[in-house]
């Protein structure tokens, strides 16, 4: 005999759970189809839950990193927030050292999410070049000065007479890299300060989260050091290094190493993003091992901008480097530098980017995986969907899973057993799915005995099984054999 079960719901999620007021009798060996199904769904949403929320992807070869994305519902209204939100988490995971494996292709590297100029998604990397970059520099020539000599020496000019305010800084004209990058130099002189303050003697190197490029150097308060190192003297002469914090001073126990003037294994100072940290690291005696004298959480896709500060004429450095942006407008430039510390790589590796199934064909990607085998191999990529982006229903069917029914179903998509009903095909163009079968497929119970059912749970979801968001109530009908 065969039994008629039809199940509505108004669950936002597509959930039919239904409790009746008596046992339905399974007998044993029953079978259950799918008649019929009316679903009418949100045409323009995607939600990102536990089934969907993860991304893959790989820069260096065999280094592959993984992140979830925030559970969030996505429209034609914000989905922008899901492009940032990709960005920033690629950005997130973008560094040079990470359990004491080293990413140096990562220097420089910044990731963009964004709708190009073909309408489509398009997420990439490009990478900004190292460099000094002498003549994006904004400071006063009569404070200041750069010679060539020495690997490019920048320095407080000898006339001018030590101070604990900003009026000798040097400030870049744009934003480092958002997933890596530094200001970086070594110490060229590191005489005594004459018995003053440690503020108002040496330099201070660092990035600040205030758009310092749009100011002049006179215009620099304490507040806008937000990260940065301190070389310097303390009263009785002795060298020092303090980390540098919002302007505030705060002494560090690391000594500095200074061999001599213009000495290639005198210290270098590195103010660097990585990861989600902003490190306060040192180089001593030649070696390309850091030392760290502090360490700040960094704020995601905040842009960092490189300064120098001269607090007084008895130190000075050479050596500088930066890695800003490749997405700023300034010419780049290539330096190379030799030994310690340690470089950017520019080499080719294999690439890829793997989304969640309903993610990927949301954001207009045919297959989840880009490319679908084996990799690109090369120095920057972008993955460009396949098609013009038009937030909409993406699924191309339907699954209906039983929730409290052990089925012989299996799903190769999550290679296991999966107590699916039906697949049914893609709604239409405004998201509505009727669905009704001439001929259903029965799906086997393999019950060994009577099963008494008074509670009935059953959900419809993407084929990755992601949520499926419905309008008003839904409806379905089974039949049991």
């Amino acid at each position: 005999m065969v039994k008629l079960l039809r199940l509505s719901s108004n669950n936002s999620t597509s959930l039919f759970d239904s409790t009746f007021n008596e046992d339905i009798i399974l007998k044993p060996q029953s079978k259950v189809a799918l008649k019929s199904l009316s679903i009418e769904t949100k045409n323009d949403i995607l939600i990102i839950d536990n089934f969907n929320s993860t991304i893959d992807f790989q820069v260096s070869t065999g280094f592959v990193k993984s992140f979830n994305l925030a559970h969030n519902t996505y429209s034609n209204n914000n989905f922008n927030d899901l492009l940032l939100e990709i960005q920033t988490n690629l950005n997130k995971n973008t560094g040079f050292d990470l359990n004491d494996f080293e990413v140096r292709r990562n220097y420089g590297l910044e990731w963009l999410a964004h709708i190009d100029t073909d309408k489509k998604v398009s997420v990439g990397y490009d990478l900004g070049t190292l460099g000094e970059y002498p003549n994006n520099w904004n400071y006063d020539t009569n404070l200041v000065e750069r010679v060539t000599t020495n690997n490019g020496t920048w320095k407080q000019k000898s006339t001018v007479p030590p101070s604990n305010t900003n009026t000798r800084s040097v400030l870049f004209n744009t934003y480092i890299s958002k997933g890596c990058s530094y200001i970086r130099c070594r110490t060229a002189r590191f005489d005594n300060n004459l018995s003053i303050h440690p503020a108002s003697n040496g330099y201070i190197i660092g990035l600040s989260t205030t758009n310092i490029s749009a100011l002049e150097p006179d215009e620099i308060t304490d507040d806008m050091l937000t990260y940065g190192i301190a070389v310097s003297c303390d009263s009785a002469n002795i060298r020092k290094y303090f980390s540098v914090i919002n302007g505030v001073y705060n002494l560090s126990a690391v000594v500095p190493v200074f061999i001599g003037n213009n000495d290639v294994n005198n210290d270098f100072q590195e103010v660097i993003k990585n990861f989600e940290n902003i490190e306060l690291n040192v180089y001593q005696n030649g070696s390309d091992i850091k030392i760290s004298i502090g360490v700040a959480p960094a704020v995601a896709e905040q842009k960092l901008y490189p300064y120098i500060v001269f607090r007084g004429p008895n130190c000075s450095l050479n050596n500088l480097r930066t890695i800003p942006s490749p997405y700023s407008n300034i010419t780049q430039s290539a330096s190379v530098d030799l030994g310690a510390p340690p470089q950017p790589a520019r080499n080719p590796s294999n690439n890829f980017i793997q989304f969640s199934q309903s993610l990927a064909e949301f954001l207009g990607f045919k297959n989840a995986r880009q490319p679908q085998v084996n990799f690109i191999n090369d120095v920057t990529v972008n993955y460009q969907a396949d098609t013009i982006f038009k937030a909409e229903e993406i699924a191309d069917s339907f699954i209906v899973e039983a929730l409290n029914l052990k089925l012989e179903s299996y799903d190769a998509f999550l290679n296991q057993r999966k107590n699916i009903i039906a697949v049914v095909p893609k709604s239409n163009e405004t998201g509505v799915i009727i669905y009704e079968s001439e001929n259903p497929v029965f799906i086997d119970l393999n019950n060994k005995n009577e099963i008494l059912l008074r509670n009935l749970k059953i959900r419809v979801v993407r084929p990755d099984y992601s949520q499926v968001s419905q309008l008003g109530q839904s409806t379905l009908v089974l039949l049991i054999d």
